[in-house]
């Protein structure tokens, strides 16, 4: 289901019926729910969302991905677009905040600005995540870096909230009392989560995508 999926919806609230863009299924009334199953739900994301086995953690639902190897992730917006989505889900990756701090979180805010004004001129709805804390003391992981992802992510819970949009807040979800990421829960280099780690992540992705609809 593309963009014009989420047009369709707002008419039908109006209590309209009007065709499917890529089915022929006809909403009766504002009573029935869209199903997430059947919308395009692009992440937008790096080696976290690329480990990710969405096979395992949401079976059913055929969630696809658009992997870019940099913080700024409008370099990957024709790919995205490409895919004509319903939901865009955006994250960034713990190992684009610099070690020895002084990360350009201004660059990287206003990346997340564009991307979100890139999803809503499409007709989709933009979904951003808080980024996974690191381990400090673990593979490359400092402190400094740790300080600056979770200012970064401060201003992303205030950006969502200012904007009304749909956070997945997997920072809080996955943090230990030090507001790090828990030992058993990564690869062992501090970064990268494993399987323990994902399935303490898994349970907010569905209920927020439905919320966003």
């Amino acid at each position: 289901m593309g963009r014009g999926r989420i047009v369709w919806l707002a008419l039908a609230l109006l209590a309209s019926s009007f065709q499917c863009k890529k089915a022929d299924i006809i909403v009766p009334d504002e009573n029935t729910p869209l199903d997430l199953r059947e919308l395009t739900v692009v992440f937008v994301g790096a080696s976290i969302t690329e480990n990710w086995d969405f096979a395992r953690s949401f079976a059913g639902y055929p969630f696809q991905k658009v992997i870019h190897y940099d913080w700024d992730k409008t370099q990957a917006w024709d790919q995205v677009q490409a895919r004509d989505p319903d939901i865009v889900v955006v994250k960034e990756c713990a190992a684009y905040f610099y070690a020895g701090g002084g990360t350009p979180l201004g660059e990287y805010e206003s990346s997340v600005r564009d991307m979100v004004e890139r999803v809503r001129a499409i007709g989709a709805i933009p979904v951003l995540c808080t980024t996974i804390p690191v381990d400090v003391g673990r593979g490359d992981c400092t402190q400094a870096q740790l300080d600056d992802l979770r200012t970064f992510n401060d201003w992303l819970r205030s950006y969502c909230s200012g904007q009304g949009l749909v956070l997945l807040d997997y920072y809080q979800r996955i943090a230990d009392a030090q507001g790090q990421l828990p030992a058993a829960c990564h690869e062992g280099d501090g970064l990268h989560p494993n399987a323990a780690g994902y399935d303490i992540l898994t349970p907010l992705v569905v209920p927020a995508l439905e919320s966003a609809l």
